[in-house]
């Protein structure tokens, strides 16, 4: 089913926007959908929360990786992998049409808020009142698709 939603979303000549709908709110991660290719499409469904935050022009995101959490008393070397698979960056954003323009002003990872790293462009393929689909696609021309339910 997500498979199948996250082709259709990219195969769409023009998004899917509700004309005054508002990217305002809290969205949580459902999945993400990475395309390689005709024949290698990959869906990863989230289990970890994710949460995209936007209010009129200050966005957030915060989630933690899909990987094995152990449980119990942890090592140092368990608790710095599990604190590495956290991420969260905050700052300013500017949607113009269906492009997502964030510039990053704080993160845990502080390469995102590198001037040379600035900003980060996301297109919007899918904006309804309960659905917003992102769409990247990097220089060796693999997309990815973030799935968003919201929240609220």
């Amino acid at each position: 089913m997500l498979r199948a939603l996250a082709l259709s979303a990219l195969m769409l000549t023009s998004p899917a926007l509700t004309s005054a709908q508002s990217l305002k709110g809290v969205w949580l991660g459902v999945s993400q959908v990475t395309i390689n290719g005709v024949d290698d499409v990959q869906v990863v469904e989230f289990t970890q929360p994710r949460y995209l935050i936007y209010t009129d022009a200050f966005f957030s995101w915060s989630f933690v990786g899909e990987g094995e959490r152990p449980t119990g008393d942890l090592t140092d070397e368990q608790f710095l992998q599990v604190a590495s698979e956290y991420n969260t960056a905050a700052g300013t954003y500017i949607r113009d049409g269906t492009s997502i323009r964030y510039n990053i002003r704080a993160a845990i990872n502080p390469n995102l808020s590198a001037a040379a790293n600035q900003p980060l462009i996301r297109e919007i393929r899918v904006l309804t009142a309960t659905r917003l689909v992102t769409q990247v696609t990097n220089a060796d021309g693999v997309t990815t698709l973030l799935v968003y339910d919201r929240a609220e």
